[in-house]
């Protein structure tokens, strides 16, 4: 079953880029991707920008309406998206939890089912 994994975090709960620690912590997300995709789970995925850069999309009656910034107000901002396929919720969970934003305590994984249109 293929699940995404969300990953949201406070702005600014994470070392700041380029700094030593971020190159660490960089470096354990390059272990985790080795370690997923040798265990053939990993699908895709990729970092995303902030919600400053963000733009929604919404229809009010017949008129489409554009909006900058995030899609809801929250504390937590989407960083980006992981595309696995593992045989269940459990293993999805046990992979997510090695995550280095969530091993870290930096913020946390969202995990959702995939939609399979061809189960009918």
């Amino acid at each position: 079953m293929k699940y995404t994994f969300i990953l949201v975090a406070t702005p600014g709960a994470e070392p700041a880029y380029g700094s030593d620690e971020w190159k660490n912590y960089a470096a354990e997300y390059g272990a985790w991707n080795e370690q997923a995709a040798k265990a053939g789970i990993h699908r895709g995925g990729e970092p995303v920008q902030p919600p400053e850069r963000a733009t929604t999309v919404r229809k009010e009656g017949d008129e489409v309406k554009l909006h900058d910034g995030p899609f809801a107000e929250t504390k937590e901002v989407i960083l980006g998206w992981y595309l696995v396929e593992v045989d269940n919720l459990d293993e999805a969970i046990k992979w997510a939890s090695k995550m280095p934003l969530v091993d870290n305590g930096f913020g946390a994984i969202e995990i959702r089912p995939s939609v399979d249109f061809s189960q009918g």
